[in-house]
């Protein structure tokens, strides 16, 4: 066979679909880091708190139901302590902050996605007299960071950093020591989430009929999650809005052994 005859076997590609062909390999290896950026998320978390956040944030309730309203994007969780959070967008270049409370700082707030169940637990052999908030201020008051501007006016004003109560009240940063130092001590008080409370106290070896739980604080205290970004935070809304309508969230509350009168889902 000749040159000729073998070159003329050869398919023919004209110059101009050879043209598109190299400018669309072009365009894809040339697309700006930016652009790749875009599908990864950094968001700020609390420090381990069962059953809520678990693992150093790989695993529990709040971490979940962030994965799966977010499945669209790479979601990299950062711990951070539970007084940090609240302006860790503003003050930490993080995307998002789960577990806030809505402010007039700028940031895009999402629909409450998470809800803590707060009670004032006393141990039933100290036979303490609690019937209302008011009644605290006689005893030793454990609890977690920031508590006092969370649960209302009244718990504000009795244990603010300017009242002569803030003595008898200590915060804790990791809820696992909270918890620790609530059972060493008789007479203390621990102003917790019941299913954070539960969690610990079963780790620790003790029965949960040991103790009285005041009911003191509303029956349950929502959380949400603020954005940088407002089309993130509505893309979350809208996941968040599917799994309560899919029984999704419910699921995942069983899953995690969390118990609550009222649930995000009530409200949608």
């Amino acid at each position: 066979m000749s040159t000729q005859t073998a070159t003329s076997l050869k398919p023919f590609f004209p110059a101009s679909a050879r043209l598109c062909c190299a400018m669309v390999i072009v365009s894809a290896l040339s697309v700006p880091d930016s652009q790749a950026a875009q599908d990864t998320l950094k968001i700020a978390i609390a420090n381990d708190m069962p059953p809520y956040v678990m693992d150093n944030a790989n695993n529990g309730l709040e971490v979940d139901v962030v994965k799966q309203a977010l499945a669209d994007y790479d979601i990299q969780f950062v711990q951070v302590s539970y007084r940090d959070l609240q302006s860790a967008v503003q003050q930490q270049g993080v995307d998002a902050a789960i577990g806030v409370m809505a402010d007039d700082s700028g940031v895009f707030y999402s629909d409450n996605l998470i809800t803590f169940a707060n009670f004032a637990i006393s141990k039933k052999a100290d036979q303490l007299t609690i019937h209302t908030i008011d009644d605290l201020k006689k005893h030793p008051v454990l609890t977690w960071q920031n508590a006092y501007t969370e649960l209302g006016g009244a718990f504000e004003s009795l244990f603010s950093p300017v009242s002569e109560y803030r003595s008898n009240y200590r915060e804790f940063s990791n809820q696992a020591d909270q918890v620790s130092q609530f059972w060493k001590e008789n007479g203390q008080v621990a102003v917790i989430d019941r299913n954070i409370f539960a969690y610990f106290t079963k780790a620790l070896g003790h029965p949960l009929n040991e103790v009285t739980y005041h009911n003191l604080f509303p029956a349950v205290t929502h959380f949400r999650a603020g954005f940088k970004d407002e089309a993130v935070m509505k893309a979350f809304n809208a996941k968040l809005s599917d799994m309560c309508q899919s029984g999704t969230y419910a699921k995942l509350l069983e899953q995690h052994h969390v118990t609550l009168a009222r649930t995000v889902c009530d409200d949608q």
